[in-house]
């Protein structure tokens, strides 16, 4: 197992002194949200397709460890040689020692069934630290380093993977007098870190919950219980009532139920409520088009070209789920809008290289992967695209 652990302790000379915002997620589980009120949409959130609802773990059980595990962690926490080291010092080394070994699994699991089984996914590991943050009092924050769109393709699924990254920040401030405090001191906590991981977003309270619904019901939804899918995305919008993800999740239910009129009752609340769309729209899109919608679905293509959506990383997703849906040139077009934003991302250069590939036009499909050969810094990406390219020069 390992860990990137980077200490953030950033400062910069001010003239107004310290300024200190303390903001702390409620962690009381909301009822129906002002805006699903005043706009009276328990109709299409409406469970009518899906069943009873079962026993869905609370927030205090998905942390809750047992009396055991917790005098060992506080036992660990304790040692002497931990006497003047940073809580989240001792902490990090504390999961350092503990899953060692560590089994990845694609299950999102409590943080005491984590330690019993020594195995779980990355949001896993996110509850585990801060189930342990919360018993030795760490302050603590989430990342979003990736996005969590489900998209549909001709009647399949194309999931796309979460990965989050805790910090665990140090109790004291030595911060001299006139000082603007930037970054607070912390650990940055990555797990089964990779090469290709973007910063998408900070995380609230509220958000990292939501997430752990929606891993749930995702995990639910590839093992087709889709009435277990559907009551942990509800659980989820307790959370966020207006995640895209999560009213997407809803959607793609329903449309699997067979009801397609309340899959796009989902859509069009989400594109209208919510504020990341392109999900939406594309997957709306893919309904219209199988629905035989044409009109309708060429509208919501024009929609999606002229979508103001200034995450890269956004583009870069829903160009994947065109290519992979056979789509080549609306996915040339996604691709070139990722390259407006960051025309750094080599990994748009070459999705453009695989769709010109695809439709036969070699020399542009050449260009676009010596493009991102010049952009990518890693020598084992730069190794990979050049074998691409010697192979791409063979057939031309």
């Amino acid at each position: 197992m390992n860990f990137i652990m980077r200490t953030v302790n950033k400062y910069q000379s001010g003239l107004f002194g310290v300024f200190a915002l303390l903001i702390q997620s409620c962690t009381t589980i909301p009822g129906a949200s002002p805006v699903q009120q005043a706009l009276g949409v328990s109709t299409i959130y409406s469970g009518d397709n899906f069943g009873q609802r079962p026993s869905i773990q609370t927030p205090e059980d998905i942390h809750r460890l047992t009396e055991k595990q917790q005098t060992e962690f506080l036992a660990y926490l304790n040692k002497p040689r931990f006497a003047n080291t940073e809580k989240n010092e001792a902490l990090f080394e504390y999961l350092q020692d503990k899953v060692e070994g560590y089994q990845y699994e694609g299950v999102t699991l409590s943080a005491s069934d984590a330690l019993s089984l020594n195995g779980g996914n990355c949001m896993t590991l996110a509850i585990l630290t801060s189930a342990l943050a919360q018993i030795a009092g760490i302050e603590i924050d989430y990342e979003l380093m990736d996005d969590i769109p489900l998209y549909e393709i001709n009647d399949r699924t194309i999931l796309k993977g979460v990965h989050i990254r805790t910090i665990l920040y140090n109790k004291t401030l030595n911060t001299e007098e006139n000082l603007l405090l930037f970054s607070r001191p912390g650990i940055k906590i990555d797990y089964f870190p990779t090469n290709r991981q973007r910063f998408i977003a900070n995380l609230d309270e509220n958000d990292y919950l939501t997430m752990y619904y929606d891993n749930v019901a995702v995990e639910a939804l590839m093992a087709n219980d889709l009435n277990r899918a559907y009551w942990y995305s509800m659980e989820a919008l307790r959370y966020s009532p207006g995640n895209s993800s999560t009213i997407n999740m809803l959607a793609i239910l329903n449309r699997r139920q067979g009801d397609t009129e309340k899959a796009e009752q989902l859509y069009v609340y989400g594109i209208e409520h919510a504020e990341e769309k392109l999900t939406l729209l594309k997957n709306y899109h893919n309904l219209l088009t199988n629905l035989g919608r044409t009109e309708d679905a060429v509208s919501i293509e024009k929609r999606l070209q002229t979508l103001d959506d200034p995450s890269p990383f956004h583009w870069i997703q829903i160009a994947r789920s065109a290519y992979e849906s056979g789509e080549y040139q609306q996915a040339i077009n996604y691709f070139n809008k990722a390259i407006s934003l960051a025309p750094y991302l080599h990994e748009a250069q070459l999705g453009i290289a695989q769709s010109l590939y695809e439709t036969g036009e070699l020399q542009g499909a050449k260009k676009a992967l010596e493009a991102a050969i010049e952009k990518a810094q890693k020598r084992s990406t730069v190794s990979l695209y050049e074998a691409k390219l010697a192979s791409l020069r063979s057939e031309i």
